[in-house]
């Protein structure tokens, strides 16, 4: 840390400079009454540091419950209008996850029966699904509190550190109170297009609990032009797709969280936004440190470690999706406007809205399956193969899962595992082979360990293939995906 002059100042040196005068409360014997700067360093006035401290713990709502603190301020950055669900639109939510069920037991055996079916408002959506954002942005929340916590402790002056020594406890509640805020924001932004409570692909709420969010529905609707009707047909059968996957695999929630974990790993705090910071702020308007210091925390990732830990996260969700895709359109083949809803369905998952941008700069994670595609043609070509039992058993285990290079090359997946698909090979030596498949890709000279989740880390730099665009329902003739 430099202290030669103002301007190679650290952010936290500026701050303290701008809160307190150029050359820190108190400088020396302080200016004179010609307003001289004093001699250098800092002689803190108790009372006035007492005072800041009081004024950031209340900003940033210390030992206020982060979930509620969340959800209160979703709940305000919830767009209006929010209109409440009249009856009749509870009843055509109701009859169409009846008839939804009936057309997905005819195209997986997974069980989809017994599912408590419901239409919400984006305010509702906000306040049920809060505990599960809670549960898997754990890791991200983790993670922000020791990297914001490191950076206040090790760049605030020299001078300060003994004064803050105690204050690591408060900066862990402001940290928690500003991820509470991040993530607040997030969802609210988010409520404004959800359609269920799946469609992120993640089980937000139990697996007994199947949403539709009514607002939202009948405006994609309209946008698509294709009757509410069918739409909240073809959006129920997802959403009970995507419960009875994470009910029959109950480690795929597991899965997704490791890879948040790892994604979580390599964020970095934006320290160039606390320079921002730094020059902007009004010393008589503390208020505006805190509404700085929470946007923008995040670093993009720029590591290979980072950029593979996404790729996984992106794998892993691309493969649920993928999944529900093939199967929801295969039950939904009644509907006139399945394949309009389908591909509407594709585009706003391979290209972030407004509300998705928005959770991606808030909270440092893009929930955006970009190889759907890729995916989807891989459980069709399993299905033409197969039939649903060799399409479906893919998440009878976790290794079992396709890797990137699966999803790059579709038919190369089951001629890799049609060994240990057959009755003459025991599922441990199955296991084991897919096991050394994933570790030959590892880098020369890295410690080897079993890729057990989101695709694994083998030929993850691939991802740069996603297919945005990808192939046109290859998933129905089983032919590999144009990236």
């Amino acid at each position: 840390m430099s202290d030669d002059n103002n301007n190679e100042q650290n952010p936290f040196e500026q701050i303290f400079g701008m809160l307190f005068g150029a050359n820190g409360p108190g400088s020396g014997q302080g200016d004179d009454k010609d307003g001289n700067p004093g001699p250098q360093g800092f002689q803190i006035d108790p009372a006035m540091m007492s005072t800041i401290m009081n004024q950031m713990q209340g900003l940033f709502g210390q030992g206020a419950d982060p979930q509620a603190q969340a959800t209160s301020i979703a709940q305000k950055a919830v767009p209006s209008p929010d209109p409440a669900v009249g009856q009749e639109s509870v009843k055509a939510t109701t009859d169409a996850f009846r008839l939804a069920e009936l057309w997905l037991a005819e195209a997986t055996e997974f069980s989809v029966a017994n599912r408590s079916a419901r239409t919400l408002t984006r305010a509702e959506w906000v306040s049920e699904t809060m505990p599960g954002w809670q549960k898997f942005v754990l890791p991200i929340k983790e993670n922000m509190s020791t990297a914001l916590t490191e950076t206040l402790e090790t760049q605030v002056p020299a001078e300060m550190k003994g004064i803050l020594a105690g204050a690591s406890s408060m900066f862990g509640s402001m940290s928690d109170s500003m991820f509470a805020m991040q993530i607040g924001q997030a969802v609210g932004a988010l409520s404004e297009s959800v359609l269920t409570g799946t469609e992120v692909g993640l089980p937000l709420l139990p697996h007994d609990s199947a949403v539709l969010v009514e607002t939202n529905v009948e405006k994609f609707a309209s946008e698509i032009d294709v009757d509410a009707s069918e739409v909240r047909i073809y959006l129920a059968a997802q959403e009970l797709a995507h419960l009875a996957l994470f009910e029959r695999a109950p480690w795929l929630s597991a899965q997704v969280e490791t890879a948040l974990t790892r994604y979580a790993q390599g964020l970095k705090v934006d320290t160039s936004q606390i320079e921002d910071m730094a020059s902007q702020v009004d010393p008589s308007n503390i208020s505006d440190l805190s509404d700085n210091i929470r946007q923008g925390l995040f670093n993009p990732p720029t590591t290979e470690d980072q950029k593979k830990a996404l790729t996984n996260l992106e794998n892993l969700l691309a493969v649920i999706a993928g999944w529900v895709d093939v199967v929801v359109y295969s039950a939904c083949g009644h509907l006139p406007g399945r394949d309009q809803i389908r591909e509407a369905l594709r585009r706003r998952r391979a290209t972030a809205g407004p509300a998705e941008k928005t959770f991606s700069t808030l909270v440092g994670l893009e929930f955006n399956p970009r190889r759907l595609r890729d995916a989807a043609a891989l459980f069709g070509y399993l299905e033409t193969q197969g039939g649903t039992e060799a399409r479906d058993k893919v998440f009878s285990h976790p290794d079992l899962l396709p890797t990137t290079q699966d999803l790059d090359d579709p038919l190369g997946y089951s001629e890799r595992r049609h060994a240990e698909w057959t009755s003459e090979s025991t599922l441990d030596e199955a296991l084991s082979r897919i096991l050394d498949e994933g570790i030959e890709g590892t880098e020369s000279g890295k410690e080897s360990e079993p890729q057990n989740d989101a695709g694994s880390d083998t030929d993850a730099s691939d991802a740069d293939s996603d297919s945005d665009g990808g192939s046109d329902d290859g998933d129905e003739t089983g032919g590999r995906s144009e990236n």
